[in-house]
């Protein structure tokens, strides 16, 4: 007797799109708070309002749908629905940890600080002994205020057991795809791979710009900042550098007096304004929102340019594709091309054909050292983030000791969850650090080290941001390689 298949009770169609109007709603949300147009998101609101989409019996049964139909839609919904509940989860302790940090003031030279206000200090402060007690005080507010987090995780950890998952490791690594015991191995061959150049850059340009080869984690604020080099990229020549590089990658969208339909790019210092740049795909390719809050020189560059790497992205992604493929996938395959188009600014051929007269080695080499210290301070991350979602006696004690391994730097174990993305982002920051060194030599291998300037470099990758953010894997393939590794991210960096 042949048995009859059982219709899936969520409908695939309705249940995309419902799920684009939340998203919609929630990003718009985000949006205009992180952008400084409103005083706060009011998430509560809008999760409670679309709470169905999301619910624990919802995201049950896509998760099973995932596992017994061979259709990624389902993969993709199912990772949706488990992370949305996650959040909604999570959202009280987010809110009151937040609200705690925003509320605290820290004692600095006989008056008081807001805690948002160190991050910006740290980074103009000469002063290697201020830096350090503003650090040390910094610290010792998030860790008053750890004792949030730990509830928070405590109340995650509960609801991933309700989803049917031993640990938090096992949802994101079945629902995102991730191959986390496979990546932390390539994290190690990376880390491995890089450690000399590193250490002799760090000991290199700590003495050149700090005075010491061997920098504290609370001159590193400072060291990033790079002011040295923010007469090298003049504010007014921000927009005008945007359009030049849009139109010398061959794509027909950038003048003098707008950019293109559906891209809005905000560059204004407001009041409240998130000092985190990021880009919010709002309805995809339609509508996407490009932010930054200017500090001036080259840090601005490099933020509009990562972000213009996600925003050319979006605006190329087919409209005729389903939400899963429009929205969702492997956020490693959008970070991938952001740093790609991060790294412009830091290209000679870049800074030459559209600074003009640039021709100052220096910034090329320093960018190069910042670039391996996040790339290896992700990659460090993997193998603690791993392990704390597994379960660790001293998760504080075991960061610090990684990120000291790893990166040469004595980063406060206060920082142990504070330091920690939702769903696994910083194991698909590392994947995307691969991925994006496989598509520069992929697109080099085509154009020639001149691609940064060549009219054909838009129409190759269209042929890749045309299909959303399919796994990386399949991307990997696309631009000619055997899989995703590290190869030719170490490359890139040992020569």
């Amino acid at each position: 007797m042949l048995a009859i298949p059982v219709a899936p009770a969520v409908a695939l169609a309705d249940y995309q799109r419902r799920a684009e109007d939340f998203w919609q709603v929630e990003v718009t949300a985000q949006y205009r708070a992180q952008a400084g147009l409103t005083a706060g998101a009011e998430l509560a609101s809008v999760y409670e309002a679309h709470a169905d989409l999301f619910s624990i019996d919802v995201a049950q049964e896509l998760i099973d749908m995932a596992r017994s139909l061979p259709d990624r839609d389902y993969l993709c919904l199912a990772a949706f629905a488990a992370m949305r509940y996650l959040r909604q989860v999570a959202l009280p302790c987010d809110e009151a940890f937040w609200e705690q940090l925003g509320k605290a003031m820290l004692p600095w030279q006989g008056g008081a600080l807001p805690f948002f206000a160190t991050t910006g200090l740290l980074a103009t402060e000469s002063d290697p002994a201020l830096r350090r007690l503003l650090y040390q005080e910094r610290g010792a507010c998030v860790s008053e205020n750890n004792h949030t987090l730990l509830e928070r995780w405590r109340h995650i950890d509960a609801a991933v057991g309700l989803l049917g998952y031993e640990t938090y490791y096992a949802l994101c690594d079945e629902l995102r795809g991730l191959r986390l015991e496979s990546l932390e191995l390539m994290a190690q061959t990376f880390l491995r791979e890089t450690a000399v150049p590193y250490f002799r850059a760090l000991s290199y340009w700590g003495q050149m710009m700090l005075g010491t080869s061997q920098p504290d984690a609370a001159d590193m604020f400072y060291l990033l900042r790079g002011h040295q080099f923010d007469a090298l990229f003049p504010a007014d020549q921000l927009e005008t550098a945007v359009y030049k590089t849009v139109r010398q990658l061959g794509f027909p969208l950038g003048s003098a007096a707008g950019f293109a339909a559906g891209l809005e790019i905000d560059l204004e210092p407001r009041q409240g304004k998130s000092p985190r740049p990021f880009c919010a795909f709002i309805h995809v390719p339609d509508e996407i929102k490009l932010v930054i809050n200017p500090v001036g020189g080259h840090q601005d560059y490099k933020a509009v340019f990562h972000e213009l790497g996600h925003a050319l992205h979006g605006l190329h992604i087919s409209a005729h594709l389903p939400f899963t493929a429009r929205y969702l996938g492997d956020d490693s395959v959008g970070e991938a091309f952001a740093f790609v188009f991060e790294q412009l600014p830091t290209n000679p051929f870049w800074l030459k054909g559209v600074l003009g007269t640039f021709n100052d080695s220096t910034y090329v080499d320093y960018m190069r050292f910042t670039r391996l210290l996040f790339a290896r301070r992700c990659a460090a991350k993997v193998l603690y983030e791993n392990q704390l979602h597994l379960g660790l006696s001293d998760p504080a004690q075991f960061y610090t000791a990684v990120l000291q391994e790893h990166l040469g730097l004595n980063i406060s174990p206060a920082y142990y969850l504070l330091d920690v993305d939702d769903g696994f982002y910083n194991a698909q920051y590392f994947r995307a650090w691969m991925l994006a060194a496989q598509i520069t030599v992929w697109l080099e291998a085509q154009l020639g080290r001149e691609w940064v300037c060549s009219a054909s470099t838009g129409a190759l990758l269209k042929t890749l941001w045309q299909r959303g953010q399919p796994p990386a894997e399949v991307v990997s393939t696309l631009v000619g390689q055997r899989n995703l590794n590290p190869e030719a991210l170490i490359r890139s960096f040992v020569a």
